[in-house]
């Protein structure tokens, strides 16, 4: 367990992952497609949106309480979801959304998670959960997810998008790292130096399956088959039928992730979508996407109040969350971050991570001239010319 005393931010506990973690599967959470320009751009937007503060303001008093999806949240973040996490650390979506109830956020369960829809609920009844869809060739499958989502009281679906096409991921390709991780003596090696990993993930809990894929494919049984499926069976396509289809389906807050174009956002709004999440995966797959963050001015221009507007993808300070709330997001979904805090210390690290993110957003606010978060507008920041943001101030 990390000296939480010398972890001060999401980079602390991102160096504490790296010291548990095998490098293979480090890089399969740190890395990015292809030259990863989309990964380091997720990261340079924050530093082209710079704040105005109010200074002569009473702000003894404040609160981090908000809505996200119409119902409380003590904070306008969530955790994001995240396939394969019980490769990183032993029970880690267990871990997340028990240190999520505990904050009083919303926790996000993948498609590919180690745990199921039910037994997850089970473990933690009053979380506020959400449920992420990767949508498979069978709609049977499609189908009997999305209802056991509903039936466990799962308040939201989130559709992913933004993955038709499988990426190109050099670290892995350059690691080994595909359907399972090869067996050459310098990966070996590498695993065999991170004994604790290997007795907590390897020996004591074992790489995980996807047990919400079990019912329908009863040739998943370990985590190799239940990727073999998972690659083979997924529907690369999702089109506004398939967005119709699934509102009619699915009776709680709809949001498509993966979005990043106005157009798109008023389209799935037509379509009955409730919500959409401004991502490009985390710079994970599109190869010089633009930032969530830079579009996010134009698809709230375009959508207005009439949509829930999240976002993801480079997020790392309580400095950037307030950015994205200044710019019209209603919260924010952190991925990376998560990650790398559940492999270095399972729930407690989790938890420390969003204290410090509460923390810092709390001190930001402050500094801002506010005391709520519906206070933040987006005359609080300045934004670069180059940065899309039609009604905000300019340099």
């Amino acid at each position: 367990m990390p000296n939480y005393k010398q972890i001060h931010n999401a980079e602390d506990l991102r160096r504490a992952a790296a010291r548990y973690l095998p490098k293979p599967v480090f890089d399969f959470i740190d890395g990015g497609a292809e030259d990863e320009v989309a990964l380091r751009n997720n990261r340079a937007v924050f530093e082209r949106v710079r704040f105005r503060p109010r200074t002569m303001a009473d702000v003894s008093s404040r609160s981090l309480a908000t809505t996200l999806l119409g119902q409380p949240s003590a904070a306008p973040i969530a955790i994001a979801p995240m396939g394969g996490l019980s490769n990183f650390a032993p029970d880690a979506e267990l871990a997340m959304a028990r240190a999520c109830a505990a904050a009083g956020i919303p926790y996000c369960l993948s498609t590919a998670a180690g745990i199921s829809i039910e037994d997850l609920r089970a473990a933690v009844p009053d979380a506020r959960l959400w449920y992420q869809l990767y949508v498979f060739k069978d709609d049977r499958v499609n189908e009997g997810i999305v209802r056991r989502a509903q039936e466990a009281g799962y308040e939201a679906l989130m559709v992913t998008t933004d993955t038709h096409v499988g990426p190109k991921r050099e670290r892995d390709r350059r690691n080994g790292f595909t359907l399972t991780l090869e067996r050459t003596p310098r990966n070996i090696a590498r695993v065999l130096a991170r004994p604790r990993w290997v007795w907590d993930v390897l020996i004591r809990a074992g790489l995980p399956s996807m047990p919400n894929l079990a019912p329908y494919a009863p040739e998943v049984v370990d985590s190799l088959s239940a990727t073999k499926y998972f690659i083979e069976n997924r529907r690369y396509a999702f089109d506004y039928d398939h967005l119709r289809a699934t509102r009619k389906l699915w009776k709680g807050k709809l949001l498509v992730k993966g979005v990043l174009r106005p157009d798109e956002a008023v389209q799935i709004m037509e379509c009955g979508g409730d919500g959409v999440v401004l991502s490009n995966h985390g710079g994970r797959n599109l190869e010089s996407s633009a930032a969530p963050l830079e579009m996010l001015p134009e698809v709230v221009d375009a959508v207005g109040r009439k949509m829930h507007v999240l976002i993801d993808s480079g997020f790392r300070r309580g400095t950037d969350v307030v950015k994205a709330l200044a710019l019209g997001a209603e919260g924010v979904l952190m991925g990376r971050p998560a990650a790398f805090a559940a492999a270095a210390g399972g729930q407690a690290g989790v938890a420390h991570l969003i204290g410090l993110m509460k923390d810092e957003i709390d001190r930001t606010l402050g500094f801002l001239g506010c005391t709520a978060i519906d206070q933040i507008e987006r005359d609080h920041v300045l934004i670069d010319h180059a940065f899309p943001g039609r009604n905000a101030p300019g340099l």
